[in-house]
């Protein structure tokens, strides 16, 4: 009956796939839920059914349970990649698009802030002779795997057994860490060094105790090299590992080249980490000194570990002050207004309220739908974390330890909290004044701890007195029962079934929400191929003397012409000759009352000129429908064609090209013949502006620009 249900499941996945695979994007989608095929999500509820019913009630089947989930949750998180997408993520990942360019035609990766991923990408797009967007949605992909085992393990590490780790795995589909505020599950550099992050504390957990002449499992696992008994590769959970006095996992030489690989992804990650292990190397020092007959003064410490994070962090640093210095800057001030009184607490949880109140949502159903699950889970951790460390919790009821000494969990629980002490003082300097934009990105970290620990408060809920306990197979009933009477035995009871439905709606409603979709009141991250390839013709179009001015709505073309040209100073073989040039965005009335007179009668002077005004299907699709109509109407829109000296020039069904003439500017035509002259002279004396450079425009910041004269372009 299992093996059945199971075959069921896995033959639901491949027909999950496989029709999610035959309906493939053919321009931008809103919404990627709404986009795919009911048929995919009819048949990813039954995987996710079965994976969960047998995993709470056949625990002998927990491998192929387990796998069954992952890939049906690694199959919604491939979705992009599935569905055929050309490019998955905006803003930022643009801009790390054309840094992956740059680097795969040769520039320095070692100037980028933070070139882990990228290098990553670069080497999977050469070897595997993919395309560069492609390759780095598959990077982000393989990054969601890699987290989805390693919460996993540092579950099954806390809580030696086997249901643990499916616990974990579980905790771990659920993909809590992804807010979509400021954590996405598109290449993100934040977003991939978070999901990182629970690998590195696996190696850290198991440094920990390795070394003490103790039956470790995680000894077996890392160096693989002893006898294990058949039961323990079984199904009996009371079975050791027949580890002896082999010797321990070798982390001390593991650990220092993962760190610095976090550091290469995300400093910022690195940093976190960094006061993590200097909390927990602080702790292990001062039992030592005042309480050396303790059992946490005999762990392996963790001092030479966080000595060469910093140093390397410190070194990092030396070499990108730029944008080090910056953010201390900013934290510094920030915290320093709030004290005296000039700044405020939280005013970008204050600006996300306004905008949700402005298309019509509540503050608090939107909480729920983005962090409702991730809240249930913090109070878990928290729980977890207290019981443990008061001794009020001991090890899960029913918990059949694969480890000597079970209790290890409490002192590296206790180890991990002093760690966190250092921690949240650094993350709550983010709830003040303009730092507070990285707010929600801590948040996203700290949410990725509570899944860990909140994981193993749902392994306390699941004691031998739940309804999660093996059924009765119907193979090992006596001859004389009927069939009907076997069939009724293997029938799971009414709580174990309230149970699976319980789980499967915990999924649902956390996966909803890992991507961007009018659900949570945001547009889809969708980058279709006509959109790239209408920006690049636009940009191709212009003439060989001045450039157009470019501008749109909400947002400018700067992001499109580093994704399709690379970073300044080493552009690949497309460049665009003459450089782009971009003004702000176009509020709604000047789109009603008419562009030319907004751009003849604007108030700088190099802005009254041609201009190409871009509109993309995206634009169109994420203010209309899924911020409802909030800063730009659907008549405005239409109103763009009607309007005079407008003239369409080019319309691929992604993206809609305007060509907006206005009467020659005297006084623009000053300033251009002025910046002509300047530039001319920078060009003859000043360097190749470096890869670096372009990271900055993760956080956009304005740059002086040369203004020549625009140029009159075919309508």
């Amino acid at each position: 009956m299992v093996e059945t249900g199971l075959a069921v499941g896995y033959l639901a996945l491949a027909a999950a796939v496989g029709a999610a695979y035959t309906a493939p994007a053919t321009g931008y989608e809103l919404s990627i839920y709404a986009s795919t095929p009911t048929a995919t999500w009819a048949a990813l509820a039954v995987v996710a059914a079965i994976s969960v019913a047998v995993f709470l009630t056949a625990e002998r089947y927990l491998a192929p349970a387990v796998l069954l989930g992952g890939l049906g949750a690694g199959s919604v998180a491939g979705l992009p990649l599935i569905r055929g997408y050309h490019f998955y993520g905006r803003s930022d990942s643009l801009v790390h698009l054309g840094l992956v360019r740059s680097i795969k035609i040769g520039n320095d990766p070692l100037q980028l802030f933070y070139p882990g991923s990228h290098l990553i990408a670069t080497g999977l797009a050469k070897v595997a002779a993919v395309d560069v967007p492609r390759a780095m949605m598959l990077v982000m992909w393989a990054y969601t795997l890699l987290f989805f085992a390693s919460v996993a393990l540092c579950v099954w590490f806390l809580v030696p057994d086997r249901r643990a780790l499916g616990v974990g795995a579980f905790s771990a589909f659920l993909l809590l860490p992804v807010n979509n505020v400021s954590t996405y599950l598109h290449f993100h550099t934040y977003s991939i060094g978070m999901l990182f992050v629970p690998f590195v504390l696996y190696l850290v957990f198991s440094h920990l105790i390795g070394g003490d002449g103790r039956e470790r499992l995680v000894e077996r696992v890392a160096d693989g090299r002893g006898a294990i008994d058949r039961a323990g590769l079984g199904y009996d959970d009371g079975a050791a590992f027949d580890v002896g006095l082999r010797r321990p996992a070798p982390t001390t030489y593991l650990l220092p080249p993962v760190l610095f690989a976090l550091l290469l992804v995300h400093p910022q990650v690195a940093l976190n980490v960094m006061l993590l292990l200097g909390g927990m190397a602080v702790a292990q020092h001062a039992f030592r000194w005042f309480r050396p007959n303790d059992p946490i003064a005999g762990y392996r410490l963790v001092t030479l570990q966080t000595i060469f994070l910093t140093v390397a962090f410190a070194a990092w640093i030396a070499t990108h002050e730029w944008q080090f210095i910056n953010t201390a800057e900013a934290m510094i001030q920030s915290v320093s207004d709030f004290v005296t009184g000039d700044g405020s607490a939280t005013p970008r949880v204050a600006s996300q309220r306004e905008s949700a109140s402005s298309v019509g949502a509540s503050i608090q159903v939107l909480f729920v739908k983005l962090f409702g699950v991730a809240a249930v889970y913090s109070l878990l951790a928290a729980g977890v974390v207290a019981g443990r460390l008061t001794g009020y919790l001991g090890p899960p009821a029913g918990a059949g330890s694969m480890r000597s000494t079970p209790d290890t969990a409490r002192d590296v629980t206790a180890l991990f909290f002093a760690g966190c002490l250092l921690l949240f003082p650094f993350f709550a300097a983010h709830l003040v004044g303009s730092i507070s934009t990285y707010l929600f990105r801590h948040v996203g970290f700290l949410v990725m701890l509570a899944t860990i620990f909140g994981a193993v408060g749902v392994r306390y809920l699941l004691d031998e007195e739940s309804s999660v306990s093996d059924v009765d197979y119907p193979w090992t009933e006596p001859e004389s029962r009927s069939t009907g009477r076997r069939i009724a035995a293997s029938l799971p009871d009414a709580r174990t079934v309230a149970t699976v439905a319980a789980v499967v709606l915990v999924l649902s409603l956390s996966l909803a929400t890992i991507f961007p979709s009018p659900f949570v009141y945001l547009s889809g991250s969708h980058v279709p191929e006509g959109e790239m390839d209408g920006y690049e013709r636009a940009f191709a179009s212009q003439s060989s003397g001045s450039p157009v001015w470019f501008s749109g709505v909400r947002h400018t073309s700067d992001r499109y012409e580093i994704a399709l040209y690379g970073a300044a100073g080493a552009p690949w073989d497309r460049q665009v000759k003459p450089a782009v040039k971009k003004s702000a965005p176009v509020p709604e009335q000047a789109m009603l009352d008419g562009l030319p007179t907004f751009y003849a009668n604007h108030p700088e002077e190099v802005v009254r000129r041609d201009h190409y005004f871009v509109v993309a299907e995206a634009d169109r699709q994420r203010e209309v429908e899924a911020y409802r109509e909030l800063r730009y109407s659907a008549e405005s829109f239409e109103a763009v064609a009607a309007q005079p000296n407008v003239g369409k020039v080019r319309d691929n069904g992604e993206l809609t090209v305007y060509f907006v003439d206005i009467e020659e500017d005297p006084s623009a035509n000053a300033v251009d013949d002025r910046e002509r002259i300047a530039s001319g002279r920078a060009r003859r004396t000043a360097p190749s502006v470096p890869v670096a450079a372009a990271s900055r425009l993760s956080r956009p910041t304005p740059r002086p620009r040369s203004v020549p004269r625009a140029a009159s372009l075919p309508r």
